[in-house]
Order: structure tokens, then C-alpha cells, then sequence
């Protein structure tokens, strides 16, 4: 298999807390799971998770230096699911200018 990443990982066995929104039979739900790091670097970390997360789902986390990443991929492996998530830079404030009067 060929390797994508632009920038190498290190590995990483820590244990992650993040929070995820997830919808549950048409009800919105904030879901708090953990996982245990495989490999991190500046660009993503991917993890192990019990909960089959989907790509696009966006996580929070808590405790690492990112505070929010997007699944880019997940892979069944065994009783568990593997994550690659992409961080997502900090936002921006999104308050309009005042309106000169």
C-alpha cells in the first residue's frame, strides 16, 4: 500500500478524549468517547475508537494540543474501528464589523 501522508507520523499511544454530535434515529446527540492514539503529527493523528465514527464526522477534543479534527477515513478493525482525522485550524471569529451610522 502506498503511503499519502505529505508528512510523516510519530507514533502515539496516549489515551484521547474528544466529544462528536452524532444523529441517532432523527435526534441530534453530543456523544463524550475516547480512544488510544496510534500515530500523531502536525497535520492529524489516527486513533482507535469503539464507535463506528464516519468520515465527515467533526470531533472536539480535549487534552492535545488541537481542539477539533474531521474524520477523513474509517476502517473496521476487529471489535474496533480505526480513525484517521485531519485537525482543523482554530477559527476565526465570525462577528459581522459594527455598521458605520
Amino acid at each position: 500500500m502506498k503511503e499519502r501522508r505529505r508528512i510523516k507520523r510519530i507514533k502515539y499511544h496516549g489515551l484521547i478524549d474528544f466529544s462528536v454530535s452524532v444523529l441517532e434515529f432523527k435526534e441530534l446527540k453530543r456523544l463524550n468517547l475516547n480512544g488510544t492514539g496510534i500515530d500523531i503529527n502536525d497535520a492529524g493523528i489516527g486513533i482507535h475508537v469503539d464507535y463506528p465514527l464516519e468520515s465527515g464526522h467533526v470531533l472536539r477534543f480535549n487534552g492535545i494540543g488541537q481542539k477539533a479534527g474531521i474524520v477523513k477515513w474509517s476502517m473496521k478493525f476487529g471489535n474496533t474501528y480505526r480513525i484517521g482525522i485531519i485537525f482543523v485550524q482554530k477559527a476565526v471569529s465570525c462577528t459581522p464589523p459594527a455598521i458605520a451610522g
